[in-house]
C-alpha cells in the first residue's frame, strides 16, 4: 500500500522549503560563475576591480528566488548581477526617479533591450513613494553610490547652475515606503562615497558624497539597525574633498558599506 500523505502538512513543508531555499545566499562558487558568465557586458567587467562585486554580492546575502529592490539603480550595473543571482524564480525591482533617470535612461534601456533581463520590474522616472511593491515581500534592498542623491538638488553643467529638484527628496517617506515593502528578516545594503564629517547635504551637490553619520542617523530614525559593516572599499588616502568624478579619485574614493535590518 502507498503511504498516506497529509496534504496540508505536505503543502506547508513545501512552502517552508521554498522559503528556506530563497534565504540561502549564493555560494562563492556560484558568485564566481555569475561574474565570469560570457553574457556579462565587457564594459561591466571592466569595473569589477574598483567595485569588487564578488565581495559585495556575498555581503548582501542575495540568493536564488529572492525579491530585491535596487533603488536609484542608475544604468543597472548591479541590477544585472541581482537578476542573474535570483534567477527565474526571483524578481528585481529597478527604480530611478526623475533626476537619476536623466542620466540612466540610455544605459538602462540598452541593458534591458529585447527583454534581456526578464525578471526585472521597472520603476522608471518614478519617485520611491510611488512604487507598487507588495508589503513584506522584499528580501533585500540595495543602493550603491546613490543614497546621496536623495539630497542632490542642483548641479553645475557647462559652467551654469542647473536646478534638478526644488528640494531634497522626502527621505523619511521614501524609507518608510521601502521598510513597509521589506520582510521582517529583510536586509538593506547601502554603499556610498564618504564625505567629511559635518559636511551636510551640500556634499551631495558639490562632490556627490555624503557624511556616513547622516546615513546611520536617518536609517536609525526610520526604524533600522546597523548589523554589519564592510571595509574593503575604504580608502584612507582619499582626502574626501574632491568630486568623485575627478580623475585622481574616480573609482578609488573612500566608500562605506553598511548592512541594516528592521528593528
Amino acid at each position: 500500500m502507498c503511504p498516506k500523505i497529509h496534504l496540508p502538512l505536505f503543502a506547508a513543508f513545501m512552502f517552508t522549503s521554498a522559503i528556506a531555499l530563497a534565504k540561502n545566499p549564493l555560494t562563492n562558487e556560484k558568485i564566481s560563475a555569475l561574474l565570469s558568465s560570457p553574457s556579462r557586458p565587457a564594459e561591466d567587467i571592466a569595473r569589477d576591480v574598483p567595485r569588487q562585486p564578488e565581495k559585495i554580492l556575498a555581503f548582501s546575502g542575495v540568493g536564488e528566488g529572492q525579491h530585491v529592490l535596487d533603488f536609484f539603480a542608475g544604468d543597472g550595473w548591479y541590477s544585472e548581477l541581482f537578476s542573474k543571482a535570483v534567477g527565474e524564480k526571483g524578481k528585481v525591482y529597478v527604480q530611478n526617479d526623475e533626476v537619476i533617470w536623466r542620466f540612466a535612461e540610455k544605459g538602462l534601456n540598452k541593458r534591458t533591450a529585447n527583454n534581456r533581463l526578464s525578471n526585472l520590474v521597472h520603476f522608471d522616472n518614478m519617485p520611491i513613494v510611488q512604487m507598487t511593491i507588495p508589503n513584506n515581500s522584499l528580501d533585500l534592498v540595495f543602493t550603491a553610490l546613490n543614497y546621496h542623491d536623495l539630497f542632490f538638488t542642483h548641479s553645475q553643467q557647462n559652467g551654469k547652475e542647473v536646478i534638478l529638484r526644488d528640494d531634497i527628496v522626502d527621505y523619511k517617506a521614501a524609507l518608510k515606503t521601502i521598510k513597509d515593502a521589506m520582510r521582517d528578516d529583510g536586509k538593506f545594503v547601502i554603499i556610498d562615497h564618504a564625505a567629511h564629517p559635518g559636511s551636510g547635504y551640500e556634499a551631495a551637490n558639490n562632490l556627490h558624497r555624503i557624511d556616513p553619520a547622516i546615513v546611520k542617523f536617518q536609517m536609525q530614525e526610520a526604524g533600522f539597525k546597523l548589523i554589519e559593516e564592510a571595509f574593503y572599499l575604504r580608502n584612507p588616502h582619499d582626502e574626501l574633498s574632491k568630486l568623485v568624478f575627478d580623475p585622481s579619485v574616480r573609482g578609488k574614493t573612500d566608500r562605506f558599506v553598511y548592512k541594516f535590518a528592521k528593528r
